[in-house]
């Protein structure tokens, strides 16, 4: 809206104001104003501004100026180009009808150069912006003033000159970003505040089954698409109301084909003038759900498999080591020493089944989360379960295990356990012996467990963690190892061995709760 207080103008005025560059000598004075535009509150303005000295005819559109020949030269028509429908139709129109009288457009700062060029070349003598220092009606009627009487011949030719360059670089712009929107793969679209599409690239073309003349311009319920409402009008009043990015997941049927798609919708903004409109995109994720299913269903598959498989491997060797302790009774000093080896292989195969159990659950677990999880009562429920299945072992707690919570799951138990059971079954000494001990401290709790195996050469400290190593001359899977890696490594822990005073030292550090 234009503010201030002006009376007439008359005198002699030198003015150079807008594009056109207009330069006057004269006295004629202003007399008409014709506003031509439905924007009452702006003409209201504009007829307190003038008072009683310029006479203000309103008229809606071009047709309704009439201007006698004995008036022509006193006289100004605005166009307010916001509030004309066929802004550039209506000044070429009055132009060519009006011959001497000026006709000024009044622009917004927001209307396209190109839109401004073509008000020019359509006959405007110059042109205005509302919101400009200079377009209120202090300098506005100061500046009809001036152009009352000049030579209003088309505008310059640097005036010219300049919006040709204008030109050029627009189209230049225009076409780069056209470019860069074709090569995208994903269907693009952009539109305003009230559903008109702006621009779009090939691939929403493709999409809508319609050409880009037809969608620019249009709107949603417009065009021929079926699918199209469903996945571009959803979600955008949060969008323009919020304006927050907004991610929608539906199925729509295109060419008889059920398809399943994401769109990606956001606000698109001006710095002065606020949210404008939309920006979308669509990606087609069919392909990607064909696969998501077909991998849930195999890994469903595959955790009956496994579960079935385990089951019954277990319950074999169960029966077998049964016997065994059945054979106990039956078998000479000779041939103990050869059912010791069936029960420890036996006992090996058994813990190779629950590691097996332990790593599938981790690895097939998508959805994977830590706890608080007591240190000292799940670390000697596996110390025990080690001296139960492994009788000829000795382990030994060196001080007294804190009471602390760490961060972790109910895997851990499993981390104890097989890092327990390595330090047996690896063991070469006649009598495997395991010292554990935890320090305490910087907010981690640091567990060791100490063997007087052969050790591990510094060459091979960081393979024995990875997948399918089977330690120094063992024919054991190594699986247990892996996960131990793999369940400290999510806990945001570390493990790693180094040497003892006789054989392998494993330290596993976890970040404590309480801290």
């Amino acid at each position: 809206m234009w503010y201030g207080r002006h009376g007439s103008y008359s005198g002699t005025v030198s003015n150079s104001f807008g594009m056109g560059g207009i330069t006057t000598e004269q006295t004629v004075t202003l007399a008409q104003l014709f506003y031509v535009g439905t924007d009452s509150d702006y003409r209201t303005t504009i007829e307190a501004e003038a008072a009683d000295t310029v006479t203000i005819t309103a008229c809606e559109t071009a047709d309704g100026v009439e201007i006698s020949e004995s008036d022509a030269g006193d006289s100004v028509v605005i166009v307010d180009v916001p509030y004309v429908d066929n802004p550039v139709q209506s000044v070429r129109s009055l132009s060519d009808r009006l011959g001497e009288t000026p006709v000024v457009a009044v622009v917004e700062s927001t209307t396209d150069p190109l839109v401004v060029f073509d008000l020019l070349l359509a006959g405007a003598v110059d042109y205005a912006e509302r919101d400009a220092t200079s377009g209120r009606p202090t300098q506005l009627l100061a500046h009809l003033q001036a152009i009352v009487g000049a030579d209003t011949s088309v505008a310059d030719e640097d005036m010219q000159r300049l919006f040709r360059q204008e030109l050029e670089t627009r189209r230049q712009t225009e076409k780069r970003l056209a470019t860069v929107l074709d090569r995208i793969p994903h269907p693009v679209f952009y539109r305003d505040t009230n559903g008109v599409y702006l621009g779009c690239n090939t691939a929403f073309e493709r999409f809508c089954g319609e050409p880009r003349e037809e969608i620019i311009g249009s709107r949603t319920e417009e065009l021929r698409s079926e699918h199209h409402a469903a996945v571009c009008e959803q979600h955008d009043d949060k969008v323009l109301e919020t304006g927050e990015t907004r991610v929608l997941e539906t199925t729509v049927t295109i060419q008889g084909e059920e398809r399943h798609v994401r769109t990606h919708k956001a606000p698109l903004s001006d710095d002065r003038t606020g949210i404008e409109g939309i920006v979308g995109s669509i990606e087609d994720i069919t392909e990607q759900r064909r696969q998501r299913e077909t991998l849930e269903t195999q890994t469903q598959n595959l955790k009956i498999l496994n579960s079935v498989t385990r089951h019954d491997i277990r319950n074999d060797l169960q029966v077998v080591l049964g016997m065994a302790e059945v054979l106990r009774d039956h078998v000479d000093d000779e041939g103990m020493e050869y059912l010791e080896t069936m029960v420890s292989k036996g006992n090996h195969a058994v813990d190779i089944t629950r590691q097996a159990r332990d790593l599938t659950e981790t690895m097939l677990e998508s959805d994977y989360g830590t706890d608080r999880v007591p240190l000292k009562s799940t670390l000697e429920t596996q110390i025990d379960e080690i001296r139960s299945t492994y009788d000829q072992a000795i382990i030994t707690v060196e001080g007294e295990i804190p009471s602390t919570a760490v961060i972790a799951d109910g895997m851990l138990a499993s981390v104890f356990r097989n890092i327990l059971a390595n330090g047996i079954q690896h063991n070469d000494s006649e009598v495997p012996k395991l010292r554990v001990w935890v320090e305490s401290a910087d907010g981690r709790a640091t567990v060791h467990i100490a063997d007087n195996g052969p050790g591990v050469p510094d060459d091979r400290k960081d393979e024995i963690f990875g997948r399918g190593e089977k330690g120094l001359e063992s024919s054991g899977t190594g699986l247990g190892l892996y996960l131990v890696d793999t369940l400290v490594d999510r806990y945001g822990g570390d493990v790693y061995v180094t040497d003892s005073d006789r054989g392998a030292e494993f330290v596993i550090s976890l970040r404590q709760a309480d801290t």
